[in-house]
């Protein structure tokens, strides 16, 4: 089945409400939000999907990642993600193994083997992208023995001419859907992670209604520069899902369920179907 489905949703671990704490309440919205994307991606009938998540940066907690050199990491389950390095002695499983598919910049693992083994041996874990990723599929509803489920590690700072083309490479290996995960700025305020920007908030408005607008141009022409500066933490798996939606040179519509920055980061929650 051709890509016919993307849902776009944020990734702080404060989504889940025993790392919020007493705070929880205030996300609330957003966690509904997410969880109605995720629900409504699983609820039509998709047969994979593939989950695209960002690199870790260097500060995350448990080290920084190793590099992941020239294309994207790809995991498939069995997959493990905890959130133990968040301190939340808590652990999201998926269990049934997909046949191995082609990886995008990379060559189809052989069969039997697990792909990108050296990145995900028994001392490795999921970004917290991918782990975010997995606990809103397992809350709402995957069931991993009908619908085959893959995850992407994007490398951290990747060129948006390399983001386009895993895109593309991804749509001719031809997922149903996308979970697409990742944030705006970090720059929202003087009390947020990056202190205040006043470039952030435009940025993240043109965001957005590039989502609302399913407008998978604009998406691409992100600048990388300005992302970094402003802390984003979404623009190369933005880039790489509007790539491989404009490969299936279909038309598309888009809305955005949620777009606010508590906490001084940028969340945004939506969904696109192809028409």
């Amino acid at each position: 089945m051709p890509l016919h489905r993307v849902a776009f949703c944020p990734q702080p671990p404060v989504l889940v409400p025993e790392l919020a704490g007493q705070a929880a309440g205030e996300l609330d919205t957003l966690r509904r939000a997410a969880d109605a994307a995720v629900r409504d991606l699983l609820g039509r009938a998709v047969d994979r999907i593939v989950v695209v998540g960002g690199q870790d940066p260097g500060g995350a907690p448990g080290g920084p990642r190793p590099a992941l050199g020239g294309g994207p990491t790809v995991y498939r389950p069995p997959l493990h993600a905890s959130f133990r390095p968040w301190g939340l002695a808590a652990d999201v499983q998926l269990t049934v193994r997909p046949q191995p598919a082609p990886v995008p910049g990379g060559q189809p693992p052989p069969a039997g083997t697990h792909p990108a083994a050296e990145a995900v041996g028994p001392a490795a874990r999921l970004p917290l992208s991918l782990t975010m990723a997995a606990w809103l599929l397992s809350r709402n509803g995957l069931d991993p023995a009908a619908t085959a489920v893959e995850m992407i590690e994007v490398p951290a700072g990747a060129a948006p001419t390399d983001c386009r083309r895993w895109g593309r490479e991804l749509a001719v290996d031809g997922p149903s859907a996308l979970l697409v995960m990742g944030d705006g700025s970090a720059c929202r305020g003087l009390s947020s992670p990056g202190y205040h920007d006043e470039r952030a908030e435009p940025f993240d408005d043109r965001i957005a209604a590039a989502l609302a607008a399913a407008d998978h141009q604009a998406l691409t022409a992100l600048a990388p520069d300005l992302a970094a500066d402003l802390q984003v933490a979404g623009r190369t798996t933005w880039q790489l899902a509007a790539a491989a939606v404009a490969a299936t040179t279909a038309d598309w519509s888009g809305r955005v369920d949620h777009y606010a920055a508590p906490y001084g980061v940028a969340y945004f929650v939506a969904s696109w179907h192809r028409n």
